[in-house]
C-alpha cells in the first residue's frame, strides 16, 4: 500500500536523491561526450581506461619523450618518431631508444598528443565514472528495500549491466579509433540508462509524495509513446548526421566549414523534415495536455526545449555547423527524450 506523504522510510527519500543525483551525473556525461565530439578529442586518450599510461594524463608533450635513464612502470607511454610505443615491464631508459625495451601499440596505430583534446576525454571519462557511482549507490539504498521493493532493485541491476555494457564500448570505440557505430551505440546505450533511472525516481517518487499516475487517455498515452519513438528515430538520423559530419572533419582538416552542409547526404534533408514533424506533433501535444494541470508546465517546457533544439539546427545549417553548437543540438534532443519519457511515466495506459 502507498504510504502518505513525508512518511515514506528514509531509504526512500534517500533513493529518491540520489536517482536525482545520478540523472544529472549522466546528462553532464551526454554533455561531455558532446564535446568530445565536437573538439575531435575522443583519441585525446589513446588508451582506456588509463590516458597514455597514467592514471592523471600528462601536461606537457615532454612527458611522453623518450628520456634516457628515467625510470618507466608497467604500461607507460612514449611517442617516438611519430609512433605509440608501451612499456611491457618496468625498466630504466637506455641511453637511447631501443626497441628491444618498448613494444609498439598493438591496438591501433594513432599517435599524436594534443593537451586540450587528452584533458576534454579524460574529464569525460571522469564523469562517467561519477555516474557510474551514483548508479551503484542507487543500488545499494536499493537494496536495503528489497522485501517491499524488489522490482526497483531488478531494474537498478539491469542499468548496472547496461553501463558495464557502455564502459566496455567505450574501450572497443577507442580501440577501433573511433568508429562511428560504434559512437552511435555507446549513445544509444546512455539513454537507455537514462530511462531506466528516470523510471526509478518516478517510481520511488510516487512513493514518497503518494503520487498517482494522471487518467489522460488511452489515446493520448499511445500518442505520447508515438512520439518518444519518432525522437529517439530523429536522434538516430542526427547520429548518421554527425557521423558524415566527423567525416568531412578529418577529409578537410575542418578547414571550409560552411560548404559542409551543402556536401552531406539525403540522410540530413531527412532530419530536417523529421525536425519540423517533431516540432509540430509535440506542439499539438501541449495543446492537448493544457488542460492537464499536473502536466501543463512539463509539456510546455518540452515545446520550448524542441523550439530552442530547432533553432540551433537552424544556425548549424546556416552558419557552417560551429563547433561550440553541435553539443548544444546533441545534448537538447537527449534532454526532450528524457521529458517524453518522464511524461509518459506520469500517465495512465487507460
Amino acid at each position: 500500500m502507498m504510504q502518505p506523504p513525508n512518511t515514506s522510510p528514509k531509504s526512500d527519500r534517500l533513493l529518491l536523491r540520489a536517482g536525482l543525483i545520478t540523472l544529472v551525473l549522466l546528462y553532464l556525461v551526454i554533455v561531455a561526450g558532446s564535446v568530445v565530439r565536437a573538439t575531435g578529442s575522443g583519441m585525446g586518450c589513446p588508451d582506456w581506461p588509463k590516458c597514455f599510461g597514467y592514471y592523471i594524463p600528462p601536461t606537457n608533450p615532454a612527458q611522453l619523450d623518450y628520456h634516457p635513464g628515467e625510470t618507466y612502470q608497467k604500461g607507460r607511454m612514449v611517442i617516438v618518431n611519430d609512433t605509440l610505443w608501451r612499456a611491457p615491464g618496468t625498466f630504466t631508459g637506455l641511453p637511447q631508444f631501443s626497441r628491444s625495451q618498448w613494444e609498439k601499440y598493438p591496438v591501433h596505430n594513432y599517435a599524436k598528443f594534443v593537451v586540450y583534446q587528452t584533458w576534454t576525454e579524460y574529464i569525460n571519462r571522469l564523469i562517467g565514472a561519477l555516474s557510474g557511482l551514483g548508479l551503484f549507490a542507487m543500488l545499494v539504498i536499493a537494496a536495503t528495500r528489497w522485501r517491499r521493493d524488489k522490482a526497483t532493485v531488478l531494474w537498478l541491476i539491469a542499468g548496472m549491466f547496461v553501463l558495464g555494457f557502455v564502459g566496455w564500448l567505450g574501450k572497443v570505440v577507442v580501440d577501433h579509433n573511433l568508429a562511428p557505430f560504434k559512437i552511435t551505440m555507446h549513445m544509444a546505450s546512455a539513454l537507455v540508462i537514462v530511462a531506466i533511472v528516470l523510471y526509478v525516481n518516478n517510481r520511488i517518487r510516487n512513493i514518497v509524495h503518494a503520487h498517482t499516475p494522471i487518467a489522460a487517455g488511452k489515446m493520448i498515452w499511445l500518442g505520447l509513446l508515438g512520439l518518444l519513438l519518432l525522437t529517439l528515430a530523429q536522434i538516430y538520423a542526427g547520429t548518421q548526421v554527425r557521423q558524415e559530419v566527423d567525416t568531412l572533419y578529418k577529409l578537410t582538416e575542418n578547414t571550409n566549414r560552411h560548404t559542409w552542409p551543402a556536401q552531406l547526404s539525403n540522410v540530413y534533408n531527412v532530419h530536417q523534415i523529421m525536425a519540423l514533424l517533431v516540432v509540430a506533433l509535440n506542439a499539438m501535444l501541449f495543446w492537448i495536455l493544457r488542460s492537464v494541470a499536473p502536466l501543463k508546465r512539463t509539456a510546455l517546457a518540452m515545446v520550448v526545449l524542441l523550439l530552442v533544439e530547432y533553432a540551433a539546427g537552424v544556425v548549424l545549417h546556416r552558419a557552417g555547423i560551429p563547433p561550440a553548437l553541435q553539443p548544444v543540438h546533441l545534448v537538447l534532443a537527449t534532454v526532450v527524450f528524457g521529458v517524453q519519457f518522464w511524461l509518459l511515466l506520469r500517465l495512465k495506459r487507460s
